[in-house]
């Protein structure tokens, strides 16, 4: 506490550098927290299902002839056809649940109120293989899709049912028109939940079986039309390089003896590609959108620019600390000739340096906010749907422990430098000081002349 309170007391006798130091570090800690939530939401968190690090997201690379229809959930590599989703289901062995998906722009009305908003496909697996459970109700099953066409129900999103039904669990069993159709609500999802695909955030959840009942759609027998996504869930002791081979293991068969003989006019070449195409099997747990490729290299950029403005104003810092220092020699010299270690000044010098830092960082705390604003304006929806737009738990203990380190990163050289100069030069540098300083040294000119005078009088 000594420490502490001696460091505040230094601080406050030079408030024009502890002024500039906290605001350079506002600024650098600010910009660095502010993106530092991007990479945190965007690409880093994972979804909030049970065991996400058991989740897998599949691919499809390779030649597609026919028709592919992709969206914000992934690239046209990564689209499989109905079918071929339908035959892994059924003939994989490493996978606990496979599901499919896929985003949607529906047109919903909620007791004759209409309006539009994202709606996903989603098969009767995706709750059960995600793990996720409801708030009210239940969630889609296998009982729910297991016909084409045949199950006019639909499960809500924590914010569809907060908003429009006032979070009311009677909602249950009522209806909501879905492209002109009435759906039973089964359930609501719970409010950390808002699908797989960042960017996107469904209001509502319908089987993937009523594509065509919403929106006209009949070719879910066509293996030539890919448009779902895929994902799965490893079964216990299952790795990843053995959930790819098993899922080779049952994707190569239909490939070269269902598919590919249905390839009409195909050439040679192209055939050879299409028979070896692999299955990609990636780490699942952020869920399947095409933003986490697209934002990766803008983020790392702004870190790279961001982190380099920080080194930037610690370089500064550090500069004004050592000027500071230098008027500090004597009373480092003068703590040391009274007892005081080497180890003892660093503690001290570092304490104030750590201060200096943790004030920073607490600015740091607002001009986060406004920078995350201030890009949420520049950025296109499908970012800021993904984003919260304001400081989450994380952020800000990013924000305390860059600060702390950053404290630790400018202090060291000042306090080291300060601290090994020659004991007896410094106290005779300033000599003048020890004495009682310039108003000291006033007072002794002028008494000189008086003392002569009244020895010669004697």
């Amino acid at each position: 506490m000594r420490h502490i309170a001696l460091a505040l007391r230094t601080l406050r006798k030079t408030p024009f550098v502890t002024a500039i130091a906290v605001l350079s570090l506002a600024l650098g800690i600010g910009a660095n927290a502010a993106i530092y939530s991007m990479f945190d939401q965007l690409l880093a968190r994972s979804l909030p299902v049970r065991a996400p690090e058991e989740l897998v997201s599949l691919a499809a690379p390779g030649p597609k002839p026919g028709s592919d229809s992709c969206n914000q959930s992934g690239g046209c590599d990564e689209v499989f056809s109905y079918p071929m989703f339908r035959d892994l289901e059924r003939t994989q062995t490493v996978l606990s649940g496979l599901a499919a998906f896929r985003i949607f722009n529906a047109s919903l009305s909620v007791r004759g109120e209409p309006f539009t908003s994202d709606a996903a496909y989603v098969s009767g697996s995706y709750f059960p293989t995600l793990g996720v459970a409801p708030v009210a109700g239940r969630l889609l099953s296998q009982a729910d899709d297991d016909a084409i066409g045949a199950h006019f129900v639909t499960v809500l999103s924590h914010d569809l049912w907060a908003s429009h039904f006032g979070s009311d669990p009677t909602v249950v069993g009522q209806t909501i028109t879905v492209n002109g159709k009435a759906l039973e609500i089964l359930g609501v999802t719970p409010e950390s939940f808002r699908g797989t695909t960042a960017g996107s955030r469904p209001l509502l959840y319908v089987p993937i079986s009523m594509r065509g009942q919403l929106s006209r759609f009949t070719r879910f027998e066509d293996r030539r039309d890919y448009w779902v996504y895929v994902f799965g869930r490893r079964k216990a002791g299952v790795s990843l390089a053995q959930a790819s081979a098993g899922l080779e293991a049952a994707y190569r068969p239909l490939i070269t003896d269902v598919e590919a003989p249905l390839q009409d006019g195909m050439s040679v070449p192209t055939m050879a590609l299409f028979k070896k195409k692999p299955i990609g099997v990636v780490a699942g747990d952020r869920g399947q959108s095409s933003i986490h490729r697209d934002a990766k290299t803008p983020i790392f950029m702004l870190f790279g620019i961001t982190g380099i403005v920080l080194l930037i104003a610690c370089a500064n810092i550090a500069n004004l600390l050592l000027a500071r220092g230098a008027g500090r020699a004597t009373e480092m010299g003068v703590r040391l000739a009274l007892g005081a270690t080497r180890r003892h000044l660093l503690a001290q010098l570092l304490t104030e340096s750590v201060i200096l830092a943790l004030a920073g960082g607490v600015a740091s705390l607002f001009v986060a906010q406004w920078t995350l604003g201030v890009i949420g304006s520049f950025l296109p929806p499908d970012a800021t749907n993904a984003m919260v737009m304001t400081l989450q738990p994380g952020v800000v203990v990013f924000s305390g422990v860059l600060a702390l380190g950053t404290g630790l990163l400018f202090g060291m050289f000042p306090a080291l430098h300060s601290t090994r100069g020659d004991l007896v030069t410094s106290i005779r540098a300033g000599a003048g000081q020890i004495a009682g300083g310039r108003a000291a040294a006033r007072v002794r000119h002028r008494r000189g002349p008086a003392q002569i005078a009244h020895t010669q009088a004697l």
